[in-house]
């Protein structure tokens, strides 16, 4: 027999193949798989028990070392390896906190010397309990962003974005009562904020939430940082060209601030723009020309930021800036570390829900920066104890005049290609801040904010740059385009909360739109072997005389089960006066011009391989189909592939009756539903 005569003979011929196949070849049904295999379902432990198990030493010892991973790996540590690397790692990232700390804190409506003090008393604490080894933590601007929006709320509008002497101490009733006519510093709010966002992270640690990231999409991130790149610009435009903007606590302020901008244009400050436009210059000529020169002879990056600060706060002194030009300053910066405070813990129920989009964001990018160090380096961070470790920083850190922080992405990687090899790099960055603040902070209060100015907006080159992606993404994707357009706009052109909201709105809706979908399609089978093939996609896919095999591919739930139904019912042709066949054609094609046979439908057999989850919606969906299939069409339903979750579930929700049973009419592979069905018929004459 010629390949073409064997590829097109009949429907009827390959089924009386099949049925003297299944003599030499044994039927399978669920049941006998099962026995054979030796299937067993998992029992799960008495809570009581688990307890006990893990209250052993053994795991007491474990438990330490995974809440402190510090001590686990520093009896490792190669003293004379590794020191040395972490020295210089540790001062170089010092030297860069300086700059991005007295600029970014700024950005949350606090005293520039408070991004000092973020560079030092939270590192503290994410040293001993952090997993990563190389992330650098302490200001971060989208974090110091969201946390102005409460400062500006809830502190004394002439305190927030202007420095002063450190208010007094809060007694012990007045922290936790609130006073009459009471008022809060910007400092004090952020305090308050720090607190609220570390016991978020502290509890979604706790309740093992570290996965709650997986929300935050890339899109949704690149969308939200990019607006964010705009709302810190505007902020800082006043700074930058030396005019007065307005102090604005509601929606759409960066309309706004460019309102006020375009106004007082008439009152520009040529000296402050000009020192504004000489430090970008420089800036972005030494990033984009020299640096990468400069990096092939230099083992460690050259303190551009630093060198620009101290250059422009030996000018503004020099020059008098302040006093003849009417150039504002940083002003008082306090010698010494602060002593140890209380938050103002009657703000936390005005402030609690406000502080949780900072908890995430701050976790994410802590995260997110941890991981791709982590995977450089060969090794694993743990979500749940960044979480913890963030969260545990931040409660600490909020007794010491400081806002929620995050590891910033520039430092974390300088911090890891100078050569810091762990966290004992964050060791030496701390004393390198805190002999700044014992001793040289007092040299910082005639630097000009419109330099501060000028670094943030540099350093927001890579958000902004972020913009050309988005072409890509539509291209991949137009519901990611989606995410990221809306999140973009609603951050933009309303507040910043809003977009973080609207972008995990339009994600969550991305997938349950995504989930809902169901993909069901008719298999056929390819001849000469077991093997079943959709015969939308195969041509040489047949369908099989008196066989109906349909495969679904997704998730079956209440959301779909309709679009269950109807498909099914639409591919079996439930609902039509005829009886449905199953056309074969001449050519294996399933093309009824070409028809050669028709057989009507007596078996049909669904295709669960592709079906991971059943909930009791879907299951009694699939109790309607199986009447349906009985009574309309007088044939029977099969169920095949079936993953063990999905068999289970269907047990649990009564799918399988008296007159449907287990071991009847379910099989571990379509084939063994094929020939019991064709048997069957066979059997009965059919």
């Amino acid at each position: 027999m010629s390949s073409v005569e064997q590829t097109n003979r009949t429907g009827q011929e390959e089924a009386e193949d099949d049925a003297e196949a299944s003599v030499g070849r044994l039927i399978r049904s669920q049941e006998s798989f099962d026995k054979l295999n030796q299937y067993e379902i998992p029992q799960e432990s008495p809570i009581i028990q688990r307890a006990i198990e893990h209250i052993s030493p053994s795991k007491c010892t474990g438990c330490f070392f995974s809440v402190f991973p510090f001590f686990d790996w520093i009896q490792d540590y190669k003293l004379k390896k590794f020191l040395i690397d972490d020295a210089v790692s540790g001062i170089t990232v010092g030297v860069m906190h300086i700059p991005q700390g007295l600029a970014y804190s700024m950005l949350a409506g606090v005293p520039p010397i408070t991004g000092l003090y973020m560079a030092f008393f939270p590192v503290l604490i994410y040293i001993f309990m952090g997993t990563s080894r190389h992330v650098s933590m302490g200001t971060f601007s989208v974090v110091c962003l969201m946390t102005k929006a409460i400062v500006a709320a809830h502190a004394k509008p002439d305190t927030v974005d202007n420095n002063f002497d450190k208010p007094p101490d809060l007694s012990f009733s007045d922290a936790f009562v609130k006073p009459d006519n009471a008022e809060l510093t910007s400092v004090q709010v952020a305090m308050v904020v720090c607190f609220a966002v570390g016991l978020w992270q502290v509890l979604m640690g706790l309740f093992r939430l570290g996965n709650i990231s997986v929300l935050l999409s890339d899109t949704l991130v690149s969308g939200f940082s990019t607006a964010a790149a705009v709302h810190v610009l505007a902020s800082q435009l006043g700074s930058l060209l030396g005019v007065k903007v307005g102090k604005y606590n509601s929606n759409f302020k960066v309309i706004l601030v460019l309102r006020d901008v375009v106004m007082n244009i008439p009152s520009l400050n040529y000296v402050s723009l000009s020192l504004s436009l000489s430090v970008m210059a420089v800036l972005i000529i030494y990033t984009e020309i020299i640096k990468h020169r400069l990096e092939k002879r230099c083992h460690f990056p050259v303190p551009v930021e630093m060198l620009c600060i101290i250059i422009g706060t030996l000018l503004s002194a020099g020059l008098e800036l302040n006093s003849k030009y009417n150039v504002k300053c940083v002003g008082n910066i306090p010698r010494g570390i602060p002593s140890p405070s209380l938050p103002a813990f009657w703000l936390l129920p005005d402030i609690i829900f406000h502080s949780l989009p900072i908890a995430v964001i701050g976790f994410t990018i802590t995260l997110s920066m941890a991981s791709i160090l982590a995977k450089k380096g060969h090794y694993k961070v743990k979500a749940n104890q960044e979480f913890i470790a963030c969260g545990c920083g931040n409660l600490f850190a909020s007794f010491f005049s400081c806002v929620p922080f995050a590891a910033s992405l520039s430092r974390s990687l300088i911090q890891q290609n100078v050569g810091g090899k762990t966290q004992i790099a964050s060791v030496f960055s701390c004393i390198f801040i805190l002999l700044i603040l014992l001793a040289i902070g007092p040299f910082f209060e005639q630097l000009p904010n419109c330099v501060l100015a000028a670094i943030v907006i540099v350093s927001l080159k890579g958000m902004f740059w972020q913009v050309k992606d988005f072409p890509g993404i539509l291209r991949r994707s137009k519901l990611d385009a989606f995410v990221w357009l809306g999140t973009l706009l609603v951050s933009i052109f309303w507040d910043i909360d809003y977009g973080l909201g609207a972008g995990l709105f339009l994600s969550v809706l991305c997938v349950l739109l995504y989930g809902q979908q169901l993909k069901i399609s008719i298999l056929g089978k390819v001849p000469n072997n077991e093997i079943y093939l959709d015969t939308k996609h195969y041509l040489v896919a047949q369908e099989l005389p008196g066989i109906k095999i349909i495969h679904i591919s997704g998730s079956l739930h209440f959301a779909n089960k309709n679009q269950l139904e109807k498909s099914c019912a639409k591919k079996l042709d439930l609902h039509s006066h005829h009886p449905p066949t199953v056309t074969i054609s001449k050519d294996g094609e399933n093309n009824p011009l070409n028809s050669q046979n028709e057989s009507k439908i007596q078996s049909v057999i669904l295709d669960m391989s592709s079906v991971s989850f059943v909930d009791p919606s879907a299951a009694d969906s699939m109790s309607n189909l199986r009447e349906d299939i009985l009574h309309k069409l007088e044939g029977h339903l099969y169920l095949a592939n079936c993953s063990p979750n999905v068999l289970e579930a269907l047990k649990k929700f009564n799918f399988f009756s008296g007159d449907f049973p287990i071991y009847h009419y379910v099989f571990p592979s379509i084939h063994d539903a094929v020939l019991h069905a064709q048997q069957s018929s066979l059997s009965t004459g059919l």
